[in-house]
């Protein structure tokens, strides 16, 4: 029994009704910004980040702990002091 064959051809009516309706992508405006002379922008206030007490505390624990496995001077006011440093550090303040 002879197989048959699909035709793939497809008429030039068809490929051009295909061809209008394929998805666009979408062009996006040009929006021109406007600049005036008389009005600056001002820097916004900086937002001073609070940095929680435990969260000192638990790294200012492990400072302690280091300090101490490596037989280092120092005593737990230093410990938070560092770690209160290491912490802004991260955050970018300072």
């Amino acid at each position: 029994m002879p197989r048959k064959t699909k035709d793939n051809s497809k008429s030039s009516a068809e490929e051009t009704a295909l061809n209008d309706h394929a998805a666009k992508p979408a062009t996006k405006k040009a929006s021109s910004p406007r600049k005036t002379a008389s009005r600056k922008k001002s820097a916004p206030p900086k937002a001073t980040t609070h940095i929680s007490d435990e969260a000192i505390r638990t790294r200012a624990y492990f400072i302690a702990e280091q300090r101490e496995r490596m037989s280092l001077p120092g005593d737990a006011d230093s410990d938070w002091l560092e770690a209160r440093r290491q912490l802004l550090a991260e955050l970018g303040e300072r």
